[in-house]
């Protein structure tokens, strides 16, 4: 979402969105020379080279380098930069009850209501709610897949910031299937592990997108 974020506001960009079978990767993406998915491959149109950029610290280094600049809203970080942290403890039962993850959405929720935008610092879409709305939804569908949670309906706030992202062409157009999520998680240390004949469907089966809201 950030690479077509970064497209939108800067015409010189030219980016195009490829997706592969985490399974079985064409030889497409074979020849890249990337390794996992996401990553990103960048032309150097002086030079003629191809750099590869896979790991999650390479990809947010080269998007720095990108117009628009990233901008600071302090209240904005502090509202959000723990809910990852605590969904991530909650899944791996680090934290049995949601507790801590509740309450990280409701300060979410709060901030939005205060606020009254349609993002996080205005009605237009910024930096932060790339890296929030691709959190925000990977949670979601995680965590009623792996431990049947699901975000409470009276976080209305929450669930408006949810459907202005799913609104964005740019989002839909990034956003990994229910299935790619799923997988990603269950393929971490700790986290609830699949049969191997639930792996086998979610890899089989059509790709489904959760965009609807409560």
């Amino acid at each position: 979402m950030r690479c077509l974020f970064h497209a939108k506001h800067d015409k010189s960009i030219k980016f195009e969105v490829k997706t592969t079978n985490v399974n079985k990767k064409s030889q497409e993406f074979k020849e890249t020379g990337l390794r996992r998915m996401p990553g990103i491959c960048a032309d150097d149109e002086e030079s003629g080279e191809t750099q590869t950029f896979e790991t999650e610290d390479e990809i947010l280094d080269f998007l720095e380098f990108l117009e628009p600049k990233r901008g600071d809203d302090e209240e904005a970080e502090n509202a959000t930069c723990d809910l990852f942290r605590q969904f991530a403890r909650y899944v791996k039962d680090v934290e049995h009850k949601d507790t801590c993850l509740n309450t990280e959405l409701l300060r979410l929720d709060k901030y939005l209501s205060e606020h009254g935008t349609r993002f996080l610092l205005s009605d237009d879409v910024a930096h932060l709610d790339c890296l929030v709305l691709t959190r925000l939804h990977s949670i979601r569908i995680a965590a009623k897949a792996l431990k049947n949670y699901e975000f409470p309906s009276d976080l209305t706030y929450l669930w408006d910031y949810l459907k202005s992202g799913y609104d964005l062409e740019m989002f839909r157009l990034s956003c990994p299937s229910d299935q790619e999520i799923i997988l990603h998680w269950t393929e971490l240390k700790d986290t609830p592990n699949l049969s191997a004949k639930e792996r086998a469907k979610l890899v089989r089966d059509e790709p489904i997108y959760s965009f609807s809201v409560v």
